[in-house]
């Protein structure tokens, strides 16, 4: 089974699963009844059924198989479990994440950086931020992820990513953690998030 790294943080644990198997393949580590679930059924492609699948063992290797999810009003994953109460789920084309934590809400996004960020680039970077990403890869995947994960975090509908959750520049050839502000109305949040990049892949979490 490719579990490929874990990361351990205060009060929680990430998890990276590469994605290389085949329905099939996962099959034998479900019941009858798992395999039954409506939200697996509802699947007709098999990438779909296979995040589905290695996301769910993902867990299982992290914090054992006595847990369940359910989904909140906002579509956002609800993690019921004797210990860790939060969780957020995502996926690229190579590798499914998943984030828990105990007490604290969370937020992840992986991407793959060699996704061609600048046709959606205007409709998720502020004009200042276009300036800071520079056509920067990296760094125009760790914003779109960045943004990705508060917006996972937040318990809000209709979010502006331009707008509403601004990233403050950094360096991330030298830094792994950078600030960002979400905008609510009047009200604005201050959260520190953090990235990992490998083979190519963006994960950035937050936790508040």
């Amino acid at each position: 089974m490719p579990l490929f790294k874990t990361i351990p943080i205060t009060g929680g644990l990430i998890g990276v699963w590469e994605l290389t198997e085949k329905p099939e393949d996962l099959f034998p580590e479900f019941t009858t009844e798992e395999l039954a679930d409506p939200a697996f059924q509802q699947y007709s492609y098999d990438k779909r059924k296979v995040e589905w699948l290695a996301t769910r063992i993902l867990l299982k290797q992290l914090i054992g198989p006595d847990f369940s999810i359910s989904y909140s009003e906002h579509g956002k994953p609800i993690l019921n479990h004797p210990k860790f109460k939060h969780l957020s789920i995502s996926h690229s084309r190579e590798f499914a994440s998943v984030i828990v934590h105990e007490h604290l809400n969370v937020g992840l996004d992986i991407e793959n950086q060699n996704r061609n960020y600048n046709p959606i680039m205007k409709r998720y970077l502020s004009e200042a931020e276009i300036k800071q990403t520079d056509n920067n890869p990296l760094l125009q995947c760790i914003y779109w992820c960045a943004k990705e994960a508060i917006f996972k975090l937040v318990p809000e509908d209709g979010i502006e990513f331009k707008e509403q959750i601004l990233i403050s520049p950094f360096n991330p050839a030298i830094e792994t953690q950078f600030g960002a502000r979400f905008i609510s109305g009047n009200n604005e949040t201050e959260y520190q998030l953090h990235f990992s990049n490998f083979l190519d892949q963006c994960l950035v979490w937050v936790t508040a």
